[in-house]
């Protein structure tokens, strides 16, 4: 019987395909192995400490960052290592109080990390976004609109919103008859309305009347989509999927929020320059629309990021605030003494009358410290050259950090780092000075950060912070529902911290 010469192609192709993915599949795993052992032994961040699976691949902060727990990872990390950590194959994180100077220092122009900037959505970048010239010239057009001559202009926005937010809480009490609120959700309210009114002329009015909406929820899971969408830009091409599944997801939301702010972006332009009727966040644009100054684009996405950061931020760090000092009894009732000694009639607080209020300014610094509305990386990028960090030389174009958390919560710089105790902020003459905080290492609580890129409007933030507090304290007697869990401080963060409710029980003051 005659054998054929020639098998028949299926047979000769099976083994071949085998063959090849057999062979993709080792040289993929060769290519790996190699590269895990040029990042362990050989990367110029390879003498840097930090976990193992970390130095060769981005997958545990992916991971952590997915879960929202990025902030308290670090903490736990720079606990074991020190004060610089690699926290992934090209990036450290610090914790050491020189870093500041080092890192965000203007003349170093150390720029920020692109990997961690959303693109802007209509095209225009704001400060929170632009880089190099494009930011100093936007930081210049917006400046005189957070001096404290400025501050003084707006204060009586402030308090209005303020007048509105006790009378809101009056009522809510009363229809409560005992039962408890959630604190959180009016301080949302309050701090929506006061951002949109210095931003773009008009409220959200939600801390009016009766009135209830869900744009803060909108703006959180807004961040929390960014967040997530920034840690994609190191998987390609996953951050494109999911940028497409965002602006999916997001349209309706996106579409609504850029209609009103380009609405009463129109509005306040067209008002004009009001003079000394009225002094806002728009007040220095008024008719400086160009290129170089500002453009009509360029106000919308900046008039949108005040509001959202705005919001976010006092939403936080007021409703943290309260958690603590109904936490601490003996605290609560040092800021009430202090208050309620202070004025003779509600309407004596003020913005400028509660700078003079050491032990508030006290329990807004230590609410900071404790928990960071916005406990990011501030991550930046060394230029080509190389740097000096902390005296630790910094290879060039490698990432490094300052995690925010994670030093404020350091035992390197803080007596008790986990403890409430504002009394760490208080000078010496105060009689409420306790000399354990001595030893605290001020120089590395930077909350607003420095250089170029701080906070532009933390001046307001404070200020709201003082006389929403004071008020409170002026009006109602408060204490935490029974039901509150013990682990209220455990939260996410997803760029800011996510907000959880905050029941409160409020009766009138005295009574």
């Amino acid at each position: 019987m005659d054998l054929p010469l020639h098998l028949p192609s299926g047979i000769m192709q099976a083994p071949t395909l085998i063959q090849a993915c057999a062979f993709a599949a080792l040289a993929l795993t060769v290519s790996y192995l190699a590269t895990s052992i040029y990042c362990l032994y050989f990367h110029p961040l390879a003498a840097f400490p930090g976990p193992t699976c970390a130095a060769f691949s981005r997958l545990p902060l992916a991971a952590k960052t997915f879960s929202g727990t990025t902030h308290t990872w670090m903490q736990q990390l720079h606990a074991r290592y020190g004060p610089i950590v690699r926290i992934a194959p090209d990036e450290l994180s610090t914790v050491s109080a020189e870093a500041w100077s080092d890192i965000y220092k203007p003349r170093y122009s150390l720029s920020k990390d692109p990997y961690s900037l959303l693109p802007p959505l209509n095209g225009a970048h704001s400060l929170f976004t632009a880089q190099g010239a494009e930011h100093r010239r936007l930081r210049r057009t917006f400046t005189p609109a957070f001096t404290e001559k400025a501050l003084s202009q707006q204060a009586s926005i402030i308090e209005s919103y303020a007048d509105l937010f006790i009378s809101r809480l009056g009522r809510e009490t009363a229809n409560a008859k005992g039962n408890s609120l959630d604190i959180t959700k009016y301080f949302g309210y309050v701090a929506l309305d006061i951002i949109a009114d210095l931003a773009f002329g008009e409220s959200f009015h939600g801390i009016e009347d009766n009135n209830e909406h869900n744009w803060i929820q909108g703006f959180f899971l807004g961040a929390k989509f960014g967040n997530i969408r920034n840690c994609l830009n190191h998987f390609h091409p996953f951050e494109v999927l999911f940028g497409m599944l965002f602006l999916r997801v997001t349209a309706k939301n996106r579409a609504r929020n850029w209609a009103l702010t380009d609405a009463n972006v129109n509005k306040r332009l067209e008002m004009g320059d009001l003079g000394e009727q009225r002094s806002d966040f728009m007040t220095p644009c008024i008719g400086k629309i160009g290129p170089d100054t500002i453009t009509r684009k360029e106000l919308n996405s900046n008039s949108l990021g005040f509001i959202i950061a705005g919001c976010q931020l006092p939403t936080i760090m007021l409703s943290t605030a309260t958690y603590q000092l109904l936490s601490n009894p003996r605290t609560l009732q040092r800021l009430m003494q202090e208050v309620r000694t202070s004025f003779t009639a509600e309407d004596e607080i003020t913005v400028s009358s509660t700078k003079g209020l050491p032990y508030l300014r006290a329990v807004i610094l230590e609410t900071l410290r404790l928990e960071h509305p916005a406990p990011t990386q501030l991550a930046r990028v060394v230029p080509p050259q190389g740097h000096v960090v902390a005296g630790r030389w910094i290879p060039g174009k490698a990432v490094i950090g300052m995690a925010i958390h994670a030093i404020q919560r350091s035992r390197l710089h803080w007596v008790d780092p986990n403890g409430f105790h504002p009394e760490r902020f208080l000078s010496s003459e105060h009689p409420y000075h306790d000399a354990r905080f001595e030893a605290d290492n001020k120089d590395s609580f930077r909350p607003f950060s420095m250089g170029s890129r701080h906070c532009i409007g933390y001046k307001v933030v404070l200020a709201e912070a003082r006389v929403l507090l004071a008020r409170i304290c002026w009006n109602f007697e408060l204490r935490l529902d029974a039901k509150t869990p013990v682990d209220w401080m455990d939260k996410r963060s997803f760029l800011v911290v996510e907000a959880k409710p905050l029941l409160v029980q409020l009766s009138d003051k005295g009574s």
